[in-house]
């Protein structure tokens, strides 16, 4: 898992921010914040990675010594109405994506529709996808 994106970024790494992993500790705070048992996949980015900034991209996710941007807008969005089930792991203005703590798959959610486009199956796929956009764009 994330050997793409890790390949990704170590051919970026003067591009690319990453906070550097948290703890499965630090997890387990983050999952009783969130009232649910995050997907194995969003687990091991956190891990791995923490957050990752790079182009333009954050992905959101938690810091060693921070507030958890993940929980932050997640909590956030549920008041406008997003699901339980979903996990906001980027906020681009009127779009927000998540993850599908059931199925791991990605969408964006409008919080005006109050509904959800498929964008991916895979974290690390549109983690990748967005870098890579954004890298093409921002040469």
């Amino acid at each position: 898992m994330f050997e793409y994106l890790d390949e990704f970024i170590q051919d970026n790494e003067d591009d690319i921010i990453i906070t550097g992993g948290i703890t499965e500790d630090r997890i387990h705070v983050l999952e009783d914040k969130l009232e649910l048992e995050l997907h194995k996949e969003i687990k091991e980015f956190l891990l791995r990675y923490g957050i990752i900034m790079g182009y333009g991209v954050e992905i959101l996710g938690c810091g060693k010594g921070s507030e958890s941007s993940l929980v932050r807008e997640t909590q956030r969005f549920r008041e406008f109405g997003l699901e339980k089930e979903y996990v906001v792991i980027r906020n681009v203005d009127e779009w927000i994506y998540c993850l599908n703590n059931k199925n791991g798959k990605i969408s964006s959610w409008d919080r005006n529709e109050k509904k959800h486009l498929l964008k991916g199956d895979s974290l690390e796929k549109y983690i990748l996808d967005e870098l890579m956009d954004a890298k093409e764009e921002w040469d």
